[in-house]
């Protein structure tokens, strides 16, 4: 009987739907989603620029400042850091912090401050540009006033606002939200007095039973409020009443303060039930029957201080970097990434301590290329020879003979502050996604390549771009049979990987060597074996 062609595309990752179901993969292990398929992603490799912190990471923040310079901050649990042209640590000068325990590092950024919170301490600040430590938020020797400790900061038009609180007349809120003068973020006088009434300071603690403060998000015009079990919109009216607050979600929260990442006008975030994308008016769920109970039955509970989350400036997809099934003591170990563009996701294996939006110092024409690691790149990269994206490097206008390859000067990668998706390792080094390719696996469901009968895979052509893959087939009799995979085939010198695998129905793995792109679907080749 003559064979025939199946097409088996490279679906969308749905690992909550069945067998049967599932017209996708069931595994789309170490990729991120493309149009029409998946592409491969680059091991994570060390930023030469900087040296390891000291400690573990426990909250990050990156950036350009006004005058077109990059920064890294990064918060451990008893110090801050700043890296820049390199690695300093920028502590406080009266000593140690006390982040500890699940306590993360929140930052935000109100005109030339960067500003970092946890529960532990006082907020702290950093005036870029200046040569300093980061120093309590506040005006103690002109106005008397220090913001609140809090867990959480949000930069709500030009005040700062601060959530789960902790004060010296109010105690410990962990509903209450605060927030600095006008135009201010230093001033914090006394809530409810005539101060605080004409700088437009205040305090509330929210109603209701929405539980703890767990983000302060602005996603659009308006600022969202996250609590454990409510949603909040907030809106400036001026006046004694200085924000209107309206719980717009009153029965749905914010499950792992890390997971609720803003992209454009809209928020994603993971509630208890699984993920959504919120709008400031109403949530919409994009993991139902996808992805909320698979990421929901692997995340470690017992670690959801160790999840982070971040958007790749490059793409338009949210990574999260969690503590998965096989952890050890909470290390992250898995990543999750969603495609807000697309709707589809991606998941992968992950070694380091928290993902995050990286910048190295940057490569302008007048930058000594010293520090690139690289003897041969030194001088200046204007010093070119006749192509432009080479350089030759020179001192005293001696120059090398290799030529050597740079980005074009034009690249977002080579100008200063050009933001990317980053990570810190597990041993505290900053690293961004530049290494050798990483190996990929694709799974599909079931697939009954004849209705009604039983058939044998021959062969399949696998179209995926720059490597040869493998293929492995398992064949079922039944839907609930276990699958039992072949050994993995090779692409011949036709672009054939015979299979030679009969069942009512079949499932395919596609193992991709690293720097594979654009894996999109397999033509399965298949002659009808017998009736059922």
């Amino acid at each position: 009987m003559a064979e025939k062609p199946a097409r088996v595309p490279f679906g969308d990752y749905k690992p909550d739907l069945s067998d049967m179901l599932n017209d996708g993969l069931e595994v789309a292990e170490n990729t991120i989603p493309i149009q029409g398929g998946y592409d491969g992603i680059l091991a994570l490799a060390d930023l030469p620029t900087f040296t390891a912190l000291s400690e573990r990471p426990k909250g990050a923040i990156a950036g350009i400042d006004a005058k077109g310079n990059p920064y890294n901050f990064a918060g451990t649990e008893s110090k801050l850091y700043a890296l820049r042209s390199a690695t300093t640590d920028v502590t406080r000068a009266s000593g140690a912090y006390s982040c500890k325990g699940d306590k993360q590092w929140e930052f935000g950024v109100h005109g030339n401050n960067i500003i970092g919170v946890q529960r532990g301490d006082v907020p702290q600040y950093y005036t870029l540009g200046a040569v300093q430590p980061f120093k309590d938020l506040g005006n103690p020797d002109t106005t008397g006033t220090v913001a609140p400790k809090a867990a959480h900061i949000g930069i709500v038009g030009s005040f700062v606002m601060l959530g789960n609180t902790v004060d010296s007349i109010n105690g410990a809120d962990p509903a209450a939200i605060h927030w600095s003068a006008q135009n201010d973020p230093f001033n914090w006088p006394t809530p409810g007095g005539d101060v605080a009434r004409a700088l437009l300071s205040g305090r509330q603690s929210l109603i209701g039973d929405g539980g703890a403060v767990q983000r302060i998000v602005t996603g659009s015009d308006v600022t969202s409020v996250f609590q454990e079990r409510v949603i909040n919109r907030v809106e400036f009216v001026g006046g004694d009443g200085v924000f209107q607050i309206d719980p717009v979600e009153p029965n749905r929260g914010l499950l792992i303060p890390a997971i609720c990442v803003p992209f454009g006008r809209n928020i994603f975030y993971l509630a208890e039930d699984g993920f959504y994308v919120f709008d400031s008016v109403q949530s919409t769920s994009v993991g139902r029957e996808i992805i909320d109970q698979t990421f929901l039955a692997d995340i470690d509970t017992q670690y959801f201080g160790r999840v982070s989350a971040a958007r790749d400036p490059d793409r338009q997809h949210i990574w999260i970097v969690y503590p998965g099934a096989g952890n050890t003591a909470g290390a992250p170990n898995k990543y999750l990434v969603y495609d807000w563009g697309l709707n589809r996701f991606s998941h992968g294996d992950f070694v380091g301590e928290l993902i995050t939006q990286a910048v190295d110092a940057g490569v302008t024409l007048d930058t000594p290329l010293t520090g690139s690691g690289d003897s041969r790149l030194v001088g200046d990269p204007d010093a070119v020879g006749d192509d432009p994206n080479y350089v030759k490097g020179g001192i005293d206008g001696v120059h090398l003979t290799t030529a050597v390859p740079l980005p074009s000067l034009d690249a977002r990668i080579a100008n200063p502050g050009a933001l990317k998706l980053g990570a810190y390792s597990s041993t505290n080094f900053l690293q961004d996604f530049s290494g050798s390719g990483t190996a990929a696996t694709l799974e599909t469901g079931n697939r009954e390549l004849i209705p009604g009968a039983r058939s044998l895979a021959t062969r399949a052509q696998i179209m995926v771009d720059s490597v040869n893959p493998t293929l492995q087939v398992a064949g079922l009799k039944r839907t609930n049979a276990t699958a039992r995979f072949s050994k993995a085939k090779r692409v011949d010198d036709d672009g054939d990987a015979p299979a030679l695998v009969d069942g009512r129905f079949h499932k395919f793995r596609v193992n991709l060597p690293g720097g594979f792109g654009s894996a999109l679907y397999m033509d399965v080749y298949h002659q009808q074996s017998g009736k059922w």
